[in-house]
């Protein structure tokens, strides 16, 4: 392979500095089929993948200046799970691959650093893998089109760049945020509780509430922090980050990362209906592509400076650090919805369902869904289970069938 270079894109170049031992920034795909997995067929899928996607391949070094990845021929092993889940990738200095992949039972698992790519480049990733692997397994015949065709040159493309103008944000954050508190978990890990229900019943719902599944998760997840804040708390605001795919605003195929976060806050009654109606106003608000382009370009603006160009690396990481313990300082959770997982027919019938989890120093949800299911999970480093309690007891009152899984810590 011949070796290229990227300069990391706007969003990835908080991630080196900013990765620890408690939130290494890795985020994990399953694919949940209805067979077991076969390993050596796994692995064949995997390096023929990386046909497609030869950015996966890459390693992250460092410049005077900033860090950029390389293509590298380094070959991932598949390996059977054994790791906690969302363990850490990057290792500075270390020349390895920012992802892995590894089964157990019928579950491929897909763990990625979130500089190498966002959440829905690593899907599309993920989909090939699956793809290819069924194919080889079942005999299938020629590859099924996944519908997504994007070019080499696409893939590898820094959209932020394409359409960077400079741009001005003013501080979000105007009060101290409400923190989730509670003893945590020893040796940086964090609990994963996954909740599956029908993805129609829960559209059902947002639609009774006028709002969007979005609007409903987050609106519920609110009010079931509310549940548990002490009274003293009452009049801390709760901001929650929401990433948004940039990709359905703007024209790109890049595999790389191409998000923007929205800050909510909210502050106010603790009656659910209020809550998912300032949420619902606030999302169509801050959705719609005018307010999504300042928000892209805050960071880039910074990033464009001619003076800052010239500062070196290890100077901009304890900045870049810095930003990313005030940015974290002023949040209570986060909410990621990766939405809709669309798979081609031939292939559906292999598929049980896809879920997503994020590493975090938190705790947050994320969801997405395939044909008729919904996974909702819950990643926290508290011990206390009684948010996420509250959040599916909620949604069980209005008649939603759950089944919920948990990783087991000792």
């Amino acid at each position: 392979m011949k070796r290229r270079w990227f300069k990391l894109d706007n969003a990835a170049k908080i991630f080196p500095p900013s990765s620890s031992k408690r939130d290494p920034k890795v985020f994990r795909f399953t694919c949940v089929l209805k067979d077991d997995i076969n390993k050596d067929i796994l692995q064949e899928a995997t390096n023929e993948a990386l046909e497609y996607f030869p950015n996966f391949s890459s390693i992250l070094k460092q410049g005077f200046f900033w860090h950029y990845l390389e293509t590298s021929n380094k070959k991932p092993i598949v390996k059977e799970e054994r790791k906690e889940i969302c363990s850490p990738l990057y290792r500075k200095n270390k020349k390895k691959l920012l992802f892995r992949v590894n089964y157990y039972k019928n579950r491929i698992n897909l763990e990625v650093y979130h500089a190498l790519s966002d959440g829905t480049g690593a899907l599309e990733f993920l989909k090939m893998i699956v793809n290819i692997y069924l194919n080889k397994k079942y005999n299938l015949g020629e590859l099924i089109n996944l519908d997504y065709d994007a070019s080499l040159e696409e893939k590898n493309a820094d959209s932020f760049n394409k359409y960077y103008k400079s741009a001005n944000l003013k501080n979000e954050v105007d009060e101290k945020a409400y923190k989730i508190k509670g003893e945590k978990f020893d040796d940086y890990r964090f609990k994963v509780i996954t909740g599956t229900m029908n993805v129609k019943d829960m559209l059902d719902l947002a639609h009774n509430y006028h709002t969007t599944l979005t609007g409903l998760v987050v609106g519920i997840y609110i009010w079931a922090i509310r549940e548990n804040m002490n009274l003293k708390d009452k009049d801390k605001p709760i901001y929650i980050d929401i990433p948004v795919n940039l990709r359905k605003y703007f024209k790109s195929q890049t595999a790389r990362n191409f998000f923007s976060v929205l800050k909510l806050k909210y502050k106010g009654s603790d009656e659910l209906e209020s809550i998912i109606k300032y949420v619902d106003d606030y999302l169509k608000k801050e959705l719609k592509q005018e307010n999504l382009f300042k928000r892209m370009n805050k960071f880039a603006t910074i990033e464009h400076n001619f003076l800052v160009r010239l500062v070196p690396l290890f100077i901009k990481n304890i900045i870049l650090k810095f930003a990313n313990y005030l940015s974290n300082k002023d949040l209570t959770t986060s909410v990621t919805n990766l939405g809709v997982v669309k798979i081609p027919d031939e292939i559906k019938d292999y598929i049980d369902s896809f879920e997503v989890y994020v590493s975090t120093d938190k705790m947050q949800i994320s969801l997405c869904s395939y044909l008729d299911k919904l996974n909702i999970s819950f990643t926290s480093v508290f011990i206390s289970t009684d948010i996420i309690k509250d959040f599916y007891r909620k949604l069980a009152s209005f008649g939603i069938d759950i089944t919920i899984i948990s990783n087991k810590i000792e």
